[in-house]
């Protein structure tokens, strides 16, 4: 991170401001002017920030940057005081799960999830998978917000999850696309039939898509198929272990199988294997794997957050109840914890020396991955209500985890500004956000300090612009206890 000489950025900016300048017609339409006077700029078109900076953003967009002796700051305009404080582009959650249920008054969340994500900084997010209802509500919340009748982030969507079996996937995918989904999202169980009629619809039709590797398939398939996007990390520890993809089975016997063969491969070694013999055995395939996802150029999300999640859950779970972000958790999960009956606690109960050893992979394929330079994406799997991970909160310890494992500051929050932005213009041609430049979206969190030092400093806000609407640290308050 390096103070860029302000001598440099003088011609610089001048030079964009030329063509974005104010004009009396802009001032007539009645569009909200908003300020940033006197911030520290973080534009995270590189790893360098600007002093003495003032940010004019008209409507959504930002229209104007300067230093702040060279801009004219119109009379009706609402002037935010930076006082050197640091404004940097809003936070994308690139995998969440939303719920019909969200927004509907019901006690199933105690705070909407919409209110937790911006209170977060979070001011985008793109919804992997609905649940329950008619599965349209994001596209729904999204309508609203953007005519500024519901609170909250801008969306991204797909439609109801390609899980497998499925009848016709190609005339799904249509139909998805033409509801307005951004995306289609394929699962594990879809067999090679499917999948290949799937992403050639999809591909043929200039139709996104992203999701898990189908276990029938294999990475090198769906790749050469040319699947889009990979919706976890995780999904490549599947590739480091043995299993017949040609078995005939459907739906989740699938996961039934592969997680018994798995367990019978490794079930004695979970422990023998520390972090230098676990890199040790897997380390030629980890480097074709990330090899070749590199070369398919194809972008990957992390939600490694989960991993820590569900350990804590199994052996520490006072811990995991104390945490103060949990008391947002919606209540029938928490009962349903506390009785043993959650979804994880079920699902690797006597097996928490396995979830260990699948944490330590992942973190693994992180690295390996990085050394590729592949293409991450920020994404937590948050927002479902089913995994014990509260929206918004989730994605400052995803950024943790990152700079715990060889990321820096700047190249952590690349992945859930930058990179998503380059994701969302691959969708659909909509990614104008992700750095603070002239004439982006002005989706931007001021936060008291550096955020290229240290990413808990992103914790630390002052306020959050999303779409151009201003939320003062106090209003968020506000949203975050809201019932």
């Amino acid at each position: 991170m390096r103070l860029l000489n302000p001598y440099i950025f003088i011609f610089f900016f001048m030079l964009i401001i030329s063509s974005f300048a104010i004009g009396s017609q802009e001032l007539n339409e009645n569009m909200n002017i908003i300020i940033f006077r006197k911030v520290t700029l973080v534009p995270m078109v590189n790893d360098d920030i600007v002093e003495n900076q003032t940010v004019v953003v008209i409507g959504n967009k930002i229209r104007e940057i300067g230093f702040s002796n060279q801009i004219t700051i119109p009379k009706r305009a609402e002037v935010i005081d930076g006082d050197g404080a640091y404004l940097m582009p809003g936070l994308c959650d690139m995998h969440i799960h939303t719920a019909f249920n969200w927004n509907d008054g019901s006690d199933v969340w105690r705070t909407s999830p919409l209110n937790l994500y911006l209170f977060n900084g979070v001011t985008t997010i793109r919804c992997f998978g609905p649940e329950g209802g008619d599965q349209k509500s994001a596209l729904e919340w999204r309508k609203k917000i953007n005519k500024g009748l519901l609170t909250g982030p801008s969306i991204y969507a797909c439609g109801p999850i390609l899980f497998g079996p499925a009848d016709n996937p190609g005339e799904i995918i249509l139909d998805q696309a033409f509801a307005g989904f951004d995306f289609i999202k394929l699962y594990s169980y879809l067999t090679k039939t499917e999948f290949h009629e799937a992403v050639a619809a999809a591909r043929h039709n200039g139709i996104y898509t992203a999701g898990h590797i189908p276990f029938p398939v294999g990475l090198k398939d769906a790749l050469a198929e040319g699947m889009n996007e990979i919706a976890h990390i995780e999904e490549l520890a599947w590739e480091l272990f043995s299993f017949d993809r040609n078995k005939n089975l459907k739906g989740r016997k699938w996961i039934s199988y592969v997680k018994e063969m798995v367990f019978k491969q490794y079930e004695n070694v979970y422990s023998a294997f520390d972090d230098k013999k676990l890199e040790a055995f897997f380390e030629n395939q980890m480097i074709s794997l990330s090899q070749m996802v590199k070369s398919a150029k194809v972008p990957i999300c992390t939600t490694l957050y989960l991993d820590e999640v569900i350990n804590k859950k199994l052996r520490q779970p006072d811990k995991f109840l104390s945490l103060p972000e949990n008391k947002y958790l919606p209540e029938k999960y928490i009962a349903a914890f506390k009785k043993g009956k959650e979804k994880h606690l079920v699902m690797f109960k006597g097996k928490a020396d396995f979830t260990l050893f699948k944490q330590k992979l992942d973190l693994l394929l992180l690295r390996y991955l990085k050394q590729q330079d592949v293409c991450f994406v920020l994404g937590t799997d948050s927002g479902s209500g089913r995994m014990g991970m509260v929206p918004g909160y989730s994605i400052h310890d995803e950024l943790r985890i990152l700079t715990e494992n060889g990321f820096s500051p700047y190249e952590a929050i690349k992945t859930g500004t930058v990179n998503a932005s380059i994701v969302a213009e691959n969708m659909n041609g909509s990614g104008n956000f992700g750095t603070i430049e002239t004439g982006k979206k002005a989706d931007m969190i001021l936060v008291k300090e550096n955020p290229l030092k240290d990413v808990g400093n992103i914790k630390k806000i002052i306020g959050v612009m999303a779409s151009g609407r201003w939320y003062h640290k106090n209003r968020l308050e506000q949203l975050r206890n809201m019932n």
